[in-house]
């Protein structure tokens, strides 16, 4: 029973411990692929209208951040805090799959788990 609940958590857990971590300008080169992603967030936007979407920006401000960490309004209500508020200008590492939106490299986080604050 012991090894069965190891293996169960080691497969859970190895889906972001063992992560290739990317900086934000390398990540348009792996597409389609679940990394993880660090870097400052230097600029944060919210949409306007009825379906809110938050953007982060990473290693510099919008327009020439090299990488975007998206968050849906479904996604948002599952954090303890306002990410557009609370990780601004913080460190952080984003895990999940990239995908590119006009041609930028992007993760969408629909889980507080998904973002690690760093030092």
């Amino acid at each position: 029973m012991k090894y069965l609940i190891f293996q169960v958590v080691f497969v859970l857990g190895s889906f972001n411990i063992f992560s290739q971590t990317v900086t934000p300008t390398e990540a348009a080169n792996y597409e389609g692929k679940t990394v993880t992603v660090c870097s400052k967030v230097m600029g944060t936007f919210i949409t306007k209208g009825e379906k809110k979407v938050i953007y982060l920006n990473l290693e510099k401000a919008y327009p020439n951040n090299p990488f975007t960490v998206v968050i849906f309004e479904s996604g948002a209500d599952n954090f303890d805090y306002n990410p557009l508020e609370f990780l601004k200008n913080k460190n952080i590492c984003v895990f999940g799959k990239i995908t590119l939106y006009k041609d930028k490299p992007q993760i969408i986080v629909s889980k507080q788990s998904q973002i690690t604050i760093t030092k």
